[in-house]
């Protein structure tokens, strides 16, 4: 089976996510690739941090109001994607930065992304991440 649609989704979120700093975001095309409201935990402090795709635009857009971010970027490094019927699992290893996008080395993490086929579409239904840290390192397997 293709996983072409599910591989343009993950790129279109982390697209729609990534701007320069002389650009203004325009994170409205994060609702529609999300089915129902959608849901999206950042696992990567002490406590989750949950949203639906309304309350992530909003707390990002809030962020680059107030001048906490003015730029940022997330781009995908490795997947592998699972489908079964009409719903996907992918395991997304993505690299981040708030400032320079062409540092050496840039922070890592992984996104545990869930899909479900709606009319013969897919759409993401949730997402949880998790930043890389000294504790918890990207597995070997995930980075092929």
């Amino acid at each position: 089976m293709s996983t072409a649609e599910i591989d343009y989704l993950t790129k279109d979120f982390y697209r729609a996510i990534s701007f320069g700093h002389s650009t203004s975001p325009d994170f409205t095309p994060v609702k529609i690739l999300f089915y129902g409201t959608g849901i999206l935990i950042n696992n990567s402090f002490s406590k989750p941090i949950t949203f639906t795709a309304e309350s992530f635009i909003k707390a990002m857009e809030s962020q680059v109001a107030d001048g906490a971010i003015e730029q940022f970027m997330q781009r995908e490094l490795h997947s592998k994607t699972e489908v079964f019927g009409k719903v996907a699992h992918r395991i997304s290893v993505y690299e981040y930065n708030f400032a320079d996008h062409e540092m050496p080395k840039l922070p890592r993490g992984i996104n545990f992304i869930q899909f479900v086929q709606i009319e013969g579409h897919w759409r993401i239904l949730s997402m949880a991440w998790s930043d890389e840290n000294e504790n918890h390192l990207i597995p070997e397997e995930y980075l092929h």
